[in-house]
């Protein structure tokens, strides 16, 4: 019985097999270590991403990476056909590690830049405030929010903000509180453009 590269190699008489084993073997290969998943895969969380976004995402990164495959191969098919592969390859390496290395430096130096950014603007929000003991900053595991009272002039309100600029469904976030004695009052949120602001109104005392 001949084997399935040998099938192949028969030539037209076996087309049908060309286009399902090419579907076979790109799905096989997007599985494999690497094509930036975990990163993309950050990214979706990071930003709490919907169903709909991660596709696409998932689409764009394969039309992406479909591109640029045949636009090596056709290269390497008609442009670079008198270059020596194995005395380049060092040099591409070599590329490809100075671009990696500088996209993660950018990217520490954005993440550093925007927690700096934060904290100011949370010490000039505190200042004018005076509402130290009513902030309270928590780790999701999403990234760093605020909850805080908010009540200058108005009755007081939960007011629940980003830290690093991930967006945050009204419908996603619940507050419950439980006083000394038992009792408990929940409040959802709406969004008032830059921060999430509770529907309910906080009971006295707070």
């Amino acid at each position: 019985m001949p084997t399935f590269a040998d099938l192949i190699q028969q030539g037209t008489s076996h087309a049908w097999l060309f286009i399902p084993s090419a579907i076979l073997l790109g799905a096989l290969h997007g599985l494999e270590p690497g094509h930036s998943k975990t990163m993309m895969a950050a990214f979706i969380i990071a930003i709490r991403g919907t169903i709909a976004q991660a596709v696409m995402l998932g689409l764009a990164a394969t039309l992406s990476h479909t591109a640029i495959v045949w636009g090596i191969a056709l290269g390497g098919m008609y442009l670079w056909r008198g270059l020596d592969v194995e005395t380049l390859e060092p040099y591409l390496q070599l590329v490809s590690a100075v671009v990696i290395i500088g996209i993660a430096l950018w990217m520490l130096r954005r993440t550093w830049k925007e927690r700096q950014e934060a904290k100011a603007e949370g010490h000039h929000h505190h200042y004018h405030d005076h509402s130290e003991a009513e902030l309270r900053r928590i780790d999701t595991g999403h990234g760093t929010v605020t909850l805080q009272i908010f009540e200058a002039g108005v009755p007081p309100r939960w007011r629940f903000a980003s830290e690093m600029g991930a967006h945050w469904e009204a419908a996603d976030v619940a507050v419950e509180t439980e006083r000394p004695d038992g009792r408990r009052q929940a409040f959802t949120f709406s969004d008032k453009g830059g921060y999430l602001e509770s529907n309910e109104v906080i009971a006295e005392p707070h």
